[in-house]
């Protein structure tokens, strides 16, 4: 799955990039957009996502313009493929100091633009690595990968992280949360070994010491409860890890 965010005040220039990523060679089930119509609005949702696979930014934005936008981008995601647009030709120096992949025009013409977005989704697809979920501990900001959760749990405002000891070189005094929903956070890491054993919560597979008929052991000895209605699709997962691994 590809998490494609593209920042433009013009609602209709939005969907047109969406038609032309879809004309580009991307499928409907594969991608998920993320819309925004300024700078601020943008850079207050990256404290709370978990990744991003590509940033289409307007450089001509009110208020927070596109190169003050990617540079807070920068921050979160140094290495996303990154892609300017305008509506006039005005490349400069601070542009290209986030690296960006392209800078298109809008007055391309729909073949130019197609042209341009296959290159641009080739890119993405060879940069797209693991993804980070972003975390709160206290005031702190968290970057974790995947593999460096145990589970994640539902919580009052959001999901509960928990963290596997014997991967993370720090500990907490307290479990990390997310203002990201179990759904949400499960879309984003199911290609990466997670599952639901149970409604309440989603797990790292390949954490997993033990399985009885109705209860799980993670690594640390964690002892989670396996329901009847998760119960046939979480261990065909499981079996498909332990098919990998051995």
């Amino acid at each position: 799955m590809f998490h494609i965010a593209i920042c433009d005040d013009e609602k209709r220039f939005i969907q047109y990039m969406k038609n032309i990523i879809y004309n580009a060679g991307l499928k409907r089930g594969e991608v998920i957009f993320y819309e925004f119509s300024s700078g601020e609005e943008f850079i207050d949702y990256l404290k709370e996502t978990a990744s991003f696979d590509l940033l289409i930014l307007d450089m001509q934005l009110k208020n927070m313009d596109g190169n003050e936008t990617a540079k807070e981008f920068r921050k979160v995601f140094p290495t996303t493929t990154l892609v300017f647009c305008s509506g006039v030709c005005m490349p400069t120096v601070q542009n290209f100091e986030t690296i960006p992949f392209r800078y298109l025009l809008k007055g391309y013409t729909d073949e130019r633009m197609r042209f341009e977005m296959k290159t641009i989704i080739n890119e993405m697809i060879n940069k797209k690595v693991e993804p980070f979920i972003i975390g709160n501990n206290h005031y702190n900001l968290v970057k974790l990968r995947p593999s460096d959760i145990l589970y994640i749990a539902i919580a009052k405002r959001g999901s509960c992280i928990h963290i596997c000891p014997n991967i993370i070189e720090y500990k907490f005094e307290e479990n990390i949360t997310s203002k990201e929903k179990i759904e949400s956070l499960y879309n984003l890491l199911k290609d990466y070994g997670f599952a639901y054993a149970h409604n309440s919560y989603i797990v790292n597979l390949k954490y997993i010491k033990k399985v009885t008929t109705t209860e799980l052991q993670l690594v640390d000895d964690t002892k989670l409860t396996i329901s009847r209605s998760k119960a046939k699709n979480f261990r065909e997962e499981f079996a498909k890890v332990l098919a990998k691994k051995y």
